[in-house]
């Protein structure tokens, strides 16, 4: 009993170091499945046990902290998103691109990552080789995966892996309910950085309309306003339009005096508003497409042409926009965002209350 009492005690000596190492650590004690909401079809949704795909070198493991509800993960549970109807996505899919967490595993070859850093990640994830990658534009890239939406599970689960290039580290003290806000932070930023060369010019104070105001539209009118723009806000729900109570930006309940603005930011989707857009905008107007998705209708463009108006789309957000997002983000009023939120298991409670619009955000807790 001695001799193998010293010579287990000699061994744990010689081999403890092993373990010290985050991937030997991992491969000993660590579970690879976890619970996760898994979509198979439309109207089929369920809370499951899961397996974590292998870390590969370039690959980060993130222990999901909270994830956002975004509308597009009900279209999805829905069946309507365009990319499942055309076959571009497909089931079954983890969904959930909002999302923060901490680095559990940093796999060979992440350099700038380490276990236990606070992160956010990049939903649209593009090859990095291709023509439109290496011309800075990912969303052209034809074999992108799209995190919770084409190809990438996302964070609707305890733990996500994903390549570590598109997992960006954030400050520490970061309240991670709020670093959510980092990813339709940056698709506003994103569009913004696309008006800017076509409309913004200098230290000019633009009038600026932003018709919706709902999650996108609420951050996109604060950040123009930051910016030092007049901005007005339009949404039918009084709700929507109270959280600007205590600020700079105007409200309105209907869409009338639009041709008093340069530009115009449409993030509801709904084709009668663009209409009213496209049709009552001042002469030389710019306006810019986020809202998703646009019902098909007869149009001409002739309003376009016959008075110098600028129409611009922008989808997703890159490198570049994640970074100005976690930078811009402690100087914005987020309080708003976080006043729902619901454990994992509740997930279709919380897909329930975004459909009623009850808040501006729905947040669900997973660890």
């Amino acid at each position: 009993f001695r001799s193998n009492k010293c010579i287990g005690t000699i061994k744990g000596l010689l081999n403890g170091a092993v373990v010290e190492n985050p991937v030997s650590r991992e491969n000993i004690f660590f579970d690879r499945t976890c619970k996760a909401v898994v979509i198979h079809g439309p109207g089929q949704a369920s809370l499951e046990e899961s397996d974590i795909p292998e870390v590969k070198p370039g690959d980060v493991l993130i222990r999901v902290a909270y994830v956002a509800v975004c509308a597009t993960d009900i279209e999805i549970f829905e069946g309507t998103l365009g990319y499942y109807k055309n076959g571009m996505a497909k089931y079954p899919i983890v969904p959930g691109h909002e999302f923060s967490g901490h680095i559990v595993t940093a796999g060979p070859n992440v350099d700038h990552l380490q276990s236990g850093n606070p992160v956010v990640v990049e939903c649209i994830q593009s090859c990095g080789r291709c023509a439109a990658c290496r011309r800075g534009n990912p969303i052209g890239c034809e074999i992108r995966t799209e995190l919770g939406v084409i190809g990438r599970n996302g964070g609707y689960a305890e733990y996500v892996v994903v390549p570590g290039r598109f997992a960006h580290q954030i400050p520490k003290e970061s309240d991670m309910q709020t670093a959510c806000l980092c990813e339709p932070l940056a698709v506003v930023l994103k569009g913004l950085r696309r008006l800017k060369r076509l409309a913004f010019s200098g230290s000019d104070v633009r009038q600026c309309a932003v018709i919706g105001a709902g999650p996108l539209g609420h951050l996109c009118a604060q950040v123009l306003a930051l910016k030092g723009h007049q901005v007005t806000a339009f949404d039918r729900n009084p709700q929507r339009l109270a959280y600007f109570k205590n600020s700079t930006i105007s409200t309105s309940g209907d869409l009338e005096r639009l041709n008093e603005f340069d530009i115009l930011i449409e993030v509801t989707g709904d084709p009668e508003a663009l209409d009213v857009i496209l049709h009552e905008s001042s002469a030389g107007a710019t306006i810019l497409l986020l809202g998703l998705p646009y019902a098909h209708r007869q149009f001409t463009f002739e309003n376009i042409v016959a008075f110098d108006k600028t129409v611009v789309g922008s989808v997703g957000s890159n490198s570049e926009d994640f970074e100005e997002a976690i930078t811009l983000l402690p100087e914005l009023e987020t309080n708003a965002f976080t006043e729902k939120i619901l454990p994992l298991a509740e997930f279709r409670d919380a897909w329930e209350l975004v459909n009623a619009r009850k808040h501006l955000k729905v947040i669900l807790e997973v660890s």
